[in-house]
């Protein structure tokens, strides 16, 4: 089997390296996307009117809170801008790139290849299925076999007949309360997880019980918890003790909204997002609690908006403003390679 000759490896979109090479990491981010399945028609007429505009900046003022009410900003499948934006990241310094986007995220293989050539970035690909409403309509039909059977194709064959390997599995979507769909998507992915040694990202649902209600489901379906990230921690995961509950499992917790600031626009839960000052106070009171090696940190951007081309904060954003602050706070040089580097370096790492 490929995965025994993957274990200690990192898989890349162009292939197997050594965890050593991978460097300065973003572990959770999209280059090309397709959110819409996010997309909900507004009922408000002008509302309506501005779901179906283009991203420019005349509109901005709106879209900054309204990130999954325009199509437009929720597609970022333009190749060129992928590889002028990420650009930047590296040129801050960054070296590898986790790309996120899987079944119901618009996952494109090839265009990944070609982006990691082109930028010399390391660029993991994701595997597995996203939410519900996201998915096509055959996963209904799909077993929890073959599902199992197809994650771990796209690790050891590649996705498709592109020969272009998935490096993990992940984001495993979540809503809450789950669907049927999504039960049998976790289950499937924790088997998987056992079979190739990959690492998990789960996304949690709209609900504080979310995360732990889908690392339960994963840990009695045999998944490796220490090798299992709940990601959106910075907007999933917001009472102390149910952080440090997941801790305590062993799980991995990713603040990956860097850059977002103010409140979540969701309108069936109020969330008190934290701005980046807050997650750094969050993260370091995890790390006085001896947790610093199970914190992984990113940005999440999959809306144009985001992007500098349209005025937002872009791929380089931690390593121009939040590594700053961070040293401001306290935080170590050690410990931000521990967070940046050490972290991704051994949690896609097959086991």
């Amino acid at each position: 089997m490929k995965h025994e000759s993957l274990r200690g490896k990192i898989q890349t979109v162009l292939g197997p390296i050594e965890p050593a090479q991978l460097g300065i990491t973003l572990p959770h981010e999209h280059l090309m996307s397709d959110g819409t399945g996010w997309f909900v028609e507004p009922e408000d007429s002008f509302e309506r009117a501005m779901a179906y505009k283009p991203v420019t900046i005349d509109i901005l003022w709106w879209l900054t809170y309204h990130r999954f009410t325009n199509l437009d900003d929720m597609m970022c499948m333009d190749e060129d801008e992928a590889v002028e934006e990420i650009t930047h990241f590296k040129l801050a310094g960054g070296n590898s790139v986790v790309e996120m986007s899987n079944i119901g995220l618009g996952r494109s293989p090839k265009a990944l290849a070609r982006i990691s050539r082109r930028t010399g970035l390391n660029i993991i690909m994701g595997s597995g299925y996203y939410i519900d409403c996201a998915l096509p309509d055959y996963v209904d039909d799909l077993s929890e076999d073959e599902i199992t059977e197809e994650i771990v194709r796209d690790i050891e064959e590649g996705v498709g007949n592109t020969g272009i390997c998935a490096g993990l599995i992940g984001e495993i979507g979540c809503t809450w309360p789950l669907s049927d769909n999504e039960r049998k998507s976790l289950r499937a992915s924790a088997r998987a997880q056992k079979i190739t040694g990959a690492a998990l990202n789960i996304h949690p649902g709209q609900h504080e019980d979310s995360a732990m209600e889908a690392i339960r489901i994963v840990e009695a379906a045999g998944a490796d918890l220490t090798k299992t990230t709940m990601d959106h921690i910075d907007r999933g995961v917001r009472q102390r003790e149910n952080r440090i509950a997941l801790a305590q499992m062993g799980v991995v917790l990713e603040y990956d909204l860097f850059g977002r600031e103010g409140y979540y626009p969701m309108e069936h839960r109020k969330i008190d997002l934290p701005n980046d000052h807050v997650r750094i106070n969050e993260i370091m009171d995890l790390m006085s609690l001896g947790y610093i090696k199970q914190i992984v940190i990113s940005q999440d951007i999959w809306n144009k908006t985001q992007r500098r081309t349209y005025g937002g904060w872009g791929y380089a954003h931690i390593l121009d403003n939040t590594l700053p602050v961070m040293r401001a706070k306290g935080m170590t040089e050690d410990d931000i390679r521990t967070i940046m580097v050490d972290n991704p370096a051994r949690l896609f790492a097959f086991s």
